[in-house]
């Protein structure tokens, strides 16, 4: 099972024939394997270096800075600054969907720390940044970010629009008023011995809530996609350009497609090429990420064009702010 790599400026600026040609990649890519990566998305290396440096910065600030915008536990979406171990990915082990070879969710970490925003001038849930005297220039730089992540976001969502044959704006018209997010995360450094003792994890194997996700990682690795080709298996997916964005299908998307694009299942744990050296340390590692959501007010259900008799829906219709809390409140 091979991640395609996709030359996204085809669609962006391409000829007629070339962003159908991209769409097409873009689709079977998804359909195959819930994954793609991107270059030439817009974002030069050196950009994406400086929001690597961001990340670095913040979370270089002592926790007692961080403390005063730290995420208040909850179902509501997350905002401000997690610390280590707040947010507990292994409870996502629900319903048999996830299959681990350790069934027993009970004690699981996370060893990872997050910073969390959402759209400039959410009033519904406002954004937490630190001091602007304390780490000057970062908030203008993630906004920034954001805004140009949901640009691209939106593109590949028309893309999909054009694969799936759907009327324009069936995607994209559900996130007008969107509320999506962006993640900055950062793993502290970790032994291999506390990992492979089976009760910690960077990050446990789980689905991200919403439509696709744009993820810019560093070179440590460790993130694993699950193969769709033996189930019980996980493939490492290396940064191959310091530039390249991986993006995937999330929950919302699925359920749109009911089920016929499937959620990306993937987790952050000992690179291969560290197993069974206990007596090392994993170097800290750094990923940046941004969450396509719909308006809060908009249906997860399946769409009517992905609905017939054979395929009755196999999702409940339900808001996309009720789904994120619900998923919301099990990690927290």
């Amino acid at each position: 099972m091979e991640i395609k790599t996709l030359d996204f400026s085809r669609f962006h600026t391409g000829t007629e024939a070339e962003r159908y040609e991209f769409s097409k990649l873009l689709l079977t890519g998804f359909a195959s394997t819930g994954f793609v990566k991107l270059i030439n998305h817009g974002f030069s290396r050196e950009e994406i270096s400086r929001t690597f440096e961001e990340n670095r910065r913040f979370f270089e600030l002592n926790d007692s800075v961080k403390a005063p915008i730290a995420n208040e536990d909850g179902p509501k979406p997350q905002r401000g600054w997690s610390s280590v171990g707040a947010e507990k990915t292994g409870l996502l082990n629900t319903g048999g969907k996830i299959n681990l070879s350790k069934p027993d969710i009970e004690g699981r970490q996370d060893a990872k720390e997050h910073f969390d925003i959402g759209p400039s001038g959410d009033t519904e849930f406002p954004n937490k940044w630190p001091n602007d005297k304390l780490i000057p220039g970062f908030r203008p730089w993630i906004e920034s970010y954001f805004d140009r992540s949901q640009q691209i976001t939106l593109e590949l969502m028309e893309a999909l629009e054009i694969a799936m044959q759907l009327p324009k704006g069936a995607f994209v018209e559900k996130c007008q008023g969107h509320a999506s997010e962006l993640r900055l995360n950062h793993y502290p450094g970790i032994s291999v011995k506390t990992l492979e003792e089976g009760q910690t994890s960077r990050i446990w194997p789980h689905t991200d809530f919403g439509i696709i996700t744009l993820l810019s990682q560093d070179d440590v690795g460790g993130l694993e996609i699950k193969d769709k080709n033996h189930p019980t298996n996980f493939l490492p997916v290396p940064r191959e350009d310091p530039a390249e964005l991986v993006v995937n299908i999330g929950d919302t998307l699925e359920r749109w497609t009911n089920g016929f694009l499937q959620a990306g299942l993937h987790q952050v744990t000992t690179p291969r090429e560290m197993l069974n050296r206990c007596d090392e340390t994993l170097r800290p590692r750094r990923s940046n990420a941004f969450f396509l959501k719909a308006h809060r007010q908009m249906s997860v259900g399946p769409l009517s064009q992905f609905v017939a008799e054979k395929t009755p829906a196999r999702y409940e219709d339900m808001t996309a702010l009720a789904y994120q809390q619900r998923r919301t409140a099990i990690v927290y």
